[in-house]
């Protein structure tokens, strides 16, 4: 079964301007509801607000870019509903403010939980410790835990970096059609099917690749 890499295109023939989106002019980064406080591994015990702008000369896509450090994808109707047909990790869809040469569009904050976490195969995993400039391998090791992991990578200096060179999962994985990889590497994956329906969709706003890293 293979997965790809699902991320927002940068390409300016689609979005029209780089950066596509900004912050709306009275949105409140440190409001008790601002999507900081939204986290990969669960749900906020709140109705997170987001609000953003798509650009002058930007195009409005079905995906569009997403303010840094925002958890999850801003999506519209088009694309929820495609989603909603695969199977689908444990989400929500929150109502958000997009707006476009002062028009509200109707978009969604898809938050889908980090739940692939418990499927990992550590005994089968392994890792790749890298210097980052000129890029060279060091080492290949393997952990017991995901918090043996964030050790390791708290312990490294700026000059030095981990990344995966074989991701395991267990049987017992659901095969979901979508999920964050956040706890090991800040990649979002989707199954071949989801990919061949949403090329076959022409919607538009994102790219793929292949991720040959993960092994089900």
């Amino acid at each position: 079964m293979k997965y790809y890499t699902f991320f927002n295109t940068d390409e300016l023939n689609v979005i029209g301007e780089y950066p596509q989106i900004e912050k709306s002019e009275k949105y409140n980064l440190s409001s008790p509801y601002s999507y900081w406080n939204v986290f990969w591994n669960k749900f906020p015990k709140f109705e997170p607000i987001y609000s953003v702008k798509i650009r002058n000369n930007a195009v409005v896509t079905n995906l569009l870019h997403s303010l840094p450090g925002f958890k999850g994808l801003t999506i519209d109707n088009e694309l929820k509903d495609l989603l909603c047909k695969f199977k689908l990790p444990p989400h929500r869809f929150y109502p958000v403010e997009v707006v476009h040469h002062n028009k509200h569009l109707k978009y969604y904050w898809f938050h889908f939980i980090d739940s692939f976490i418990n499927y990992v195969d550590f005994e089968k995993t392994t890792f790749e410790l890298f210097q980052k400039w000129p890029f060279t391998i060091l080492k290949e090791f393997d952990v017991s835990s995901v918090d043996q992991l964030n050790k390791l990578e708290g312990e490294l200096n700026f000059e030095k970096d981990i990344q995966i060179k074989k991701l395991v999962l267990l049987d017992s994985f659901p095969k979901y059609d979508i999920l964050s990889l956040s706890n090991i590497t800040p990649l979002i994956l989707i199954s071949e099917e989801l990919k061949k329906t949403l090329e076959e969709s022409k919607l538009q706003g994102f790219d793929f690749k292949e991720y040959k890293q993960l092994v089900i």
